[in-house]
């Protein structure tokens, strides 16, 4: 008891006051960035940033694809039932569905394009994942889409190859 009494005695005794020791700085200060290294971030930001705005109006792209390819099927529907279904035969709907299959043929080719075209400034490994999927997928899709622009045509001029 006696001696933490004395403990607490000693330490109030103590300068409030005083500065603590200076620190000793044991790692060398930090090197000046290297000039073509601060340069080659930038440039890989600028890349990464354009990839990004063009994957984002990709994604865009695919609803409005998505969206102008069902408006194409109601209007080639309406279009056909008014030529071979009783309709009467007014081509009421033959303008709309030739200009929004035209529409929809643009807006796949542009959002292909943006794509294609993004940078990819970071190096992957090519392996089965959703994206290669994705790729696969649209492939598959363009075969398919320049297949009914062909058909589409053939159709409606009558000609006929088998």
């Amino acid at each position: 008891m006696i001696a933490l009494a004395a403990a607490l005695a000693l330490s109030m005794q103590a300068a409030p006051g005083g500065s603590p020791p200076p620190d000793i700085d044991l790692l060398p200060p930090p090197a000046a960035p290297d000039p073509a290294a601060v340069a080659r971030q930038e440039q890989l930001d600028r890349e990464l940033r354009t990839r990004r705005n063009m994957l984002q109006l990709h994604q865009l792209g695919g609803m409005l694809t998505l969206a102008s390819l069902g408006a194409t099927v109601i209007f080639g529907q309406l279009n056909y039932n008014d030529l071979y279904g009783g309709g009467g035969y007014t081509r009421r709907w033959y303008d709309w569905h030739r200009y929004s299959a035209f529409t929809s043929a643009a807006l796949f080719a542009g959002t292909g394009a943006l794509a294609l075209f993004a940078p990819s400034p970071l190096e992957k490994p090519m392996r089965l994942d959703t994206a290669m999927l994705h790729r696969i997928a649209m492939g598959v899709a363009t075969a398919g889409l320049a297949t009914q622009i062909v058909l589409g045509f053939v159709t409606a001029g009558g000609v006929l190859f088998f």
